[in-house]
């Protein structure tokens, strides 16, 4: 016990008996015959091992329009100087000091692709931890920015890759060489983005020519809640709000300014979304856009519909519609006709679902003879009958003066169900595709 006492106690004294006086001079001596512009290698046809590792702190911006792509993180190098060993003993048990960056050998580690200039890492002040056994510890940090073009095929549901390259300079693969500890790259101290969330970060060592280079792949997926709620939810509910102009009653007057006030704020949207898009086609073209050039579209044909159908439902009453017209009509419309045919010309038409039209039937007129009573037919009357369609048996059929309407009706109903499948199925290519 007694001896076990005395181990504790001289440990203690050792670790805790140092002054500023051993300081000062354990400083001293290590730097009396060192030099900063030396490898810190004893056996020169050795490279010098750095043992790397990066911590991502923070992202702090992409721009996609620009492709720049900054982040906050920090190095934390470690490799061995054999000019900074010391016995700890003879300098009253200290096992590691400080010594300012510039005035030590440390690798000049240089961002490869830089957004707009290449600067060293680290600054002046910044301090490095050298132990007793010659092991030195490098911490610089600084804002990264690089160029990283936007892949926004999949807008605003895109994944961007970032790659960073760092390179040692001025130094080949036969004097210096990378080994990444662990997976090289780490999330510990990561602080989360309200824009974009951290999906992987990835590191690897890439020969080049003499050289190694250092590739740190930070991979970021788009927080899109924002962009669905602001922009493609509003953008859906206007392009279901223009289809519903075939059910607004065309006595309104209303129906064109509705449409195109609705096709201009389409306009606007597309333009709020392409303001947050890169200028150009290339890495990828955002499949958005096509989403909004084919809803721009859908709701350029329904002005037209709409514009159209409200010429056919002014047209003159007098105005005949043509055949083919009749057609359409006979053949989609009908309605509960209860009324039985009159005239021998019509005889055998059944009395099923019937639409009202207005035919041309001879009027009966009593002429006085010799032989008796005459009656004549007046080609020239007016009389209306209920019968089917003109189609029917090649009877000479002309429609009544609310035809045009009822064809407008019809045609509303027909062309808002056409657009309302076109809306829907629009809606589903665009889930799959981003799916």
């Amino acid at each position: 016990m007694t001896f076990f006492l005395f181990l504790l106690s001289a440990y203690l004294t050792t670790i805790y008996g140092a002054t500023h006086v051993d300081l000062k001079r354990l400083n001293q001596n290590l730097m009396s015959n060192y030099s900063k512009h030396l490898r810190p290698t004893f056996n020169l046809s050795q490279p010098t091992e750095l043992d790397v590792i990066f911590h991502v702190s923070s992202i702090k911006e992409f721009e996609e329009k620009t492709s720049r792509f900054s982040m906050f993180g920090v190095f934390m190098i470690y490799w061995h100087d054999f000019q900074l060993e010391w016995n700890p003993d003879d300098y009253g048990g200290i096992v590691s000091t400080v010594f300012p960056q510039s005035s030590l050998w440390k690798p000049d580690l240089l961002l490869l692709n830089p957004y707009e200039k290449v600067e060293p890492a680290g600054f002046d002040d910044l301090k490095i931890i050298v132990n007793y056994n010659g092991s030195v510890y490098w911490s610089p940090a600084n804002v990264y920015e690089v160029t990283c073009p936007a892949d926004v095929t999949y807008y605003p549901f895109d994944q961007q890759t970032c790659p960073l390259y760092f390179g040692v300079y001025m130094y080949t693969i036969f004097d210096v060489t990378l080994k990444p500890l662990s997976s090289g790259i780490t999330t510990i101290y990561y602080f989360p983005n309200s824009v974009w969330h951290l999906v992987n970060v990835s590191s690897s060592i890439h020969p080049s020519l003499d050289t190694e280079i250092l590739i740190l792949t930070i991979v970021l997926q788009r927080r899109s809640m924002f962009q669905v709620i602001n922009t493609i939810v509003p953008f859906s509910m206007l392009g279901l709000l223009n289809i519903m102009v075939f059910l607004l009653p065309a006595e309104s007057g209303e129906r064109v300014g509705f449409s195109v006030t609705i096709l201009l704020a389409i306009a606007v949207f597309m333009t709020i979304v392409a303001d947050t898009l890169p200028g150009t086609s290339e890495p990828s073209f955002p499949r958005l856009c096509y989403l909004l050039i084919a809803e721009l579209f859908i709701n350029t044909l329904v002005t037209i519909s709409t514009i159209l159908l409200l010429r056919l439902h002014h047209k003159p009453k007098q105005q005949t519609i043509p055949t083919w017209l009749q057609y359409l009509i006979c053949f989609c419309f009908k309605t509960k006709n209860k009324t039985q045919p009159i005239e021998e010309d019509i005889q055998g038409i059944s009395n099923e679902d019937n639409f009202i039209i207005k035919t041309i039937v001879p009027k009966v007129q009593e002429t006085k003879t010799d032989k008796g009573v005459r009656k004549d037919s007046d080609l020239n009357g007016d009389d209306t009958i209920n019968g089917k369609c003109p189609i029917c048996r090649g009877k000479k059929y002309v429609c009544n003066e609310s035809s045009w309407q009822t064809l407008a009706s019809f045609l509303d109903i027909f062309f808002f169900l056409l657009f309302l499948v076109f809306f829907v199925s629009c809606k589903v290519v665009a889930y799959f595709v981003y799916i």
